[in-house]
């Protein structure tokens, strides 16, 4: 009998044999990790790049991804720290609204040292906290919310789709 990690290690390699090609598609791969070991999340369409930052944003063009996270970043931090406003302003869950501003955003604004705030514009700000991941090539949503429009009014505008 072979002990439990070389079993668990064979099913993993079999696993990926038998899914290489749903896996290459990003279709129910939960293999990939962020910089801290935590599980990438899927958005609706099974893929882990929830929007996409271009070179016309002046920024460095990369997907926009979210990590399960922890209490400090990620899917979890915004559903415990802003689920209830989230709700209040129509999204049933944290994971919607990440999913709808990564996908709509308007306007990049450069936040505080080297992250960025990425919103959609609208009576109210819904915002997504954005950091570039440069060792792994992606943006990382490290936080979000719904906003006053007050909040990020004096922030420098780095792009807007309106222009």
């Amino acid at each position: 009998m072979l002990p439990a990690n070389v079993l668990d290690y064979l099913s993993v390699c079999k696993y990926i044999k038998n899914h290489s090609k749903s896996m290459l598609s990003m279709k129910n791969y939960r293999l990939a990790v962020d910089e801290n070991g935590s599980p990438f999340v899927l958005n609706s369409k099974g893929s882990i790049d929830f929007g996409y930052i271009t070179e016309e944003m002046n920024l460095s063009p990369a997907p926009i991804r979210i990590a399960e996270g922890n209490d400090r970043y990620g899917l979890k931090h915004i559903a415990i720290r802003h689920s209830d406003q989230l709700r209040d302003n129509g999204f049933s869950s944290a994971l919607e609204s990440v999913e709808f501003v990564a996908s709509n955003f308007d306007v990049i604004k450069q936040g505080i040292d080297d992250t960025y705030l990425i919103e959609v514009e609208t009576v109210h700000n819904d915002t997504l906290f954005i950091k570039m991941c440069s060792e792994l090539g992606y943006w990382k949503v490290i936080s979000g919310g719904v906003f006053n429009t007050r909040y990020s009014k004096k922030k420098k505008e780095i792009y807007s789709g309106s222009d």
